[in-house]
């Protein structure tokens, strides 16, 4: 039987056009399921009641001041923040049956239209519902329960993302009642709010009083109980201390003044003495020189002096005047002398006295101190009196301020509650649902969707049906029958036309091999492309899938791109060998660029690698110039950076042999050839080696390749299957031979 890889055919792609054709002729169910479902949507939209959506918004927060208080506390103005799951906390009272029962109760639903389920009856639908247990049966229940579950299921309540705000969404069909209802619940929950604030508040402020008329009495009886203690002691208050204890002070006062006093007395009339002592002169006291009639004194010795002066000038020392002035000036010295010791005297004196007092002062220090360290033990139980009384005193009137704050918050209205109404429902214009014109055009877009899905589900399934072969693939042909073979080949994707493989004939001197045995021939040819004669009628080949589809080359390479992506899908082929036999232009080198353009045109990366080593002409065909290349990479002297270019007519990057091309076939076999392979595996999808002629290096290269395309004239036909079985024994993947030099007809 003929393995898949024989086949040649692209079975698994699908004409684009085909399919479009396809799909228009169903354009009739692709209309009806489109109109299906419009009229569905328009149906159900017009039979609807229209209802109406309304949002209100409550803000948590702290809305404490510290004016809000009668008696400011330390700390007032740090206000409690709220988290989210405080937020989350009050949306679940925002959802409690309690408010639900209040806001029916206050705005009267029960009984109303929508809020009374029953009110038009059940009907036989709806006991059929409630029999298989989907519905609760509305009749079992009372006006207020039935109201309260209509509320309940139209009301939505939720927590902005990101924010302390709770928005409430109400639903109704008349935009009155639905604005009222949310209003209503907002208003509701936030008089709750100050409610939960408000009676602990009472409950405290009763609490307090009693513990206030208790604390009242306590301090009375501790503070008449200190005041009894220290009369009985005798610790009778001065003004700031004990009486002891400011006598202690006063005479120690006392006593520092009277010492100080006798120090300086003392120290003037020594000083005194000592300037008379030593140089007979007291002008350098102050407390001398401070007496006036020292100072008078003082006035004559300066005038008698300045006279003493004049009367030296015209007299002799021994004249009765020069005499006479000096017994004068001699008398008012001792007269100041005199004066001095009469002021040291005082001083004496005064030191004295002030010794004296001193005396008197430490005894009555003494005897205090005596008197006072008899009382100690009486000022320590009076201390523990005096912090009872001051205790009682200060936790007294902490009570007072709280009881004060919480009489001034006994009433609803005065307490600051955490929440308030940012934003109030609105009776709206336009319904919320259904919204007309965008449900029928939704529900169209839907049908139009489907029904290009089904149309194009069903499309496929046929072409997969017509692709598909009618009937089994007869036995191959052995050799000695007219033709190798002869497989259909189906058309390659896109608008190409299809072209039909030939049968090709066996010429007459191709009996067999030389021993007698019959060499087995039975390969069907993949494709028929024109002999490129020389680079010039290449590189225009090798320009046909890109600017000219429908051109012969085009179509033969086409045909092998198909092989090679089936191949690749089934196989999982990624590295093809391109290789001639019998043929001296770049056959070889023109398919491999012109298949490389194709396959990087469909978006799969591509390189094409020029492994020949007596001709290399692929860069020539591409429009690259000369440069290092593959054996340049092999012997270490260039980088991958600079010898893979890109291919100027396409995506696909180009690979040259290099400036060693000579050398090729025994760098080939170096391991580094095979971690080069891996390595552009890793990055293109699809290699593409082309190897030339047949040589050492091409069957190198064939060896390290998932598959090989054989290309050779007809006159070769034999040797070319002997060498396409070799290679399939040899372990390849996939092998296709395409034959050189044969025009390629079209299809019917």
């Amino acid at each position: 039987m003929i393995s898949p890889e024989q086949t040649g055919t692209n079975a698994g792609s699908v004409d684009l056009m085909d399919l479009l054709r396809g799909l228009w002729r169903r354009k009739l169910m692709i209309l009806l399921v489109t109109l299906l479902f419009s009229g569905a949507a328009a149906f159900v939209v017009l039979r609807d009641n229209p209802s109406y959506t309304v949002e209100a918004q409550v803000l948590v927060d702290n809305l404490e001041t510290p004016f809000s208080r009668a008696q400011p506390s330390e700390g007032a103005d740090a206000r409690a923040s709220f988290d989210d799951r405080d937020i989350l906390s009050q949306v679940s009272v925002l959802n409690s049956r309690d408010l639900g029962d209040r806001v029916v109760k206050d705005l009267g639903l029960a009984g109303k239209g929508e809020f009374d389920p029953a009110r038009e009856g059940i009907g036989r639908i709806g006991r059929i519902v409630i029999a298989l247990g989907f519905r609760d049966n509305p009749l079992t229940k009372s006006l207020e329960e039935r109201a309260y579950d209509r509320y309940r299921n139209s009301m939505t309540i939720f927590q902005i993302p990101d924010s302390k705000v709770i928005s409430i969404k109400y639903s109704a069909l008349d935009p009155k009642i639905a604005a009222d209802v949310a209003n209503k619940l907002a208003e509701i929950y936030v008089t709750s709010t100050r409610e939960t604030q408000s009676e602990p508040t009472g409950r405290a402020r009763d609490w307090l009083a009693e513990q206030i008329d208790i604390l009242r009495r306590k301090v009375a009886d501790s503070e008449a109980a200190a005041e009894e203690f220290r009369a009985q002691a005798g610790l009778l208050k001065g003004t700031q201390a004990t009486l002891g204890t400011q006598e202690l002070s006063e005479l120690n006062s006392q006593i520092t003044v009277a010492e100080a006093a006798r120090t300086e007395a003392q120290a003037k009339a020594k000083a005194i003495r000592s300037m008379l002592d030593d140089s007979g002169s007291v002008d350098a006291s102050s407390d001398v020189l401070n007496s006036p009639f020292i100072q008078r004194l003082r006035e004559q010795q300066i005038a008698l002096q300045r006279n003493m002066a004049e009367l030296s000038v015209t007299y002799l020392p021994g004249h009765p005047k020069i005499v006479a002035v000096r017994n004068e000036l001699a008398n008012v010295d001792q007269q100041i002398r005199n004066e001095a010791m009469k002021i040291v005297a005082g001083l004496e004196d005064q030191a004295r006295i002030a010794q004296t007092r001193e005396a008197s002062l430490r005894a009555s220090l003494n005897a205090a101190k005596a008197k006072a360290s008899s009382s100690n033990l009486d000022e320590v139980k009076l201390r523990a009196l005096e912090r009872d009384a001051a205790a009682n005193r200060t936790l007294l009137e902490s009570f007072l301020n709280r009881y004060t704050d919480a009489s001034a918050r006994q009433e609803i209205a005065a307490q600051p509650g955490f929440a308030r109404i940012i934003q109030k429902a609105v009776p709206p214009s336009n319904p919320s649902y259904p919204l007309i014109g965008p449900t029928i055009v939704l529900a169209t877009c839907a049908g139009l969707t489907l029904g290009l899905g089904l149309a194009f589900l069903a499309e496929v399934l046929r072409m997969a049906g017509a692709y598909a072969p009618a009937r089994p693939l007869a036995p191959e042909p052995q050799l000695g029958g007219p033709a190798l073979a002869s497989v259909p080949v189906p058309a390659m994707p896109g608008p190409r036309p299809v072209v039909a493989a030939m049968p090709v004939q066996l010429p007459a001197g191709f009996a067999g091999s030389g021993n007698g045995h019959v060499a087995p021939v039975n390969q069907p040819i993949l494709s028929e492309i024109p002999e490129t004669t020389d680079l010039m009628a290449a590189a225009t080949h090798a320009n046909q899938p890109l600017h000219d589809p429908a051109a012969i080359y085009a179509m033969a390479a086409g045909r092998m791109v198909g092989w090679l992506g089936n191949i690749r899908q089934s196989l999982g082929v990624q590295k093809l060998a391109i290789t001639t036999i019998g043929e001296e232009g770049p056959d070889g080198a023109t398919a491999a660029v012109a298949m490389a353009r194709i396959i990087a045109a469909q978006g799969s990366g591509t390189l094409v690698i020029d492994a020949d080593d007596k001709r290399p002409c692929v860069h020539t065909i591409c429009g690259i110039e000369a440069g290092m290349g593959l054996s340049d990479i092999l012997l270490n002297e260039a980088t991958l950076d600079t010898t893979v270019q890109r291919d100027p007519g396409s995506l696909a990057h180009i690979l040259r042999a290099g400036t060693h091309n000579g050398e090729l076939a025994g760098l080939i076999e170096n391991p580094r050839f095979d971690a080069l392979l891996e390595a552009f595996a890793q990055v293109y999808p699809v290699i593409v080696i082309h190897c030339g002629g047949q040589s050492p290096a091409a069957q190198a290269v064939i060896r390290k390749c998932h598959a090989a395309l054989l290309m050779a004239p007809g006159t070769r036909i034999l040797d070319a299957a002997r060498m396409i079985e070799s290679w399939r024994q040899s372990g390849l993947r996939a092998v296709q031979f395409v034959r050189i030099g044969q025009p390629v007809r079209r299809a019917a």
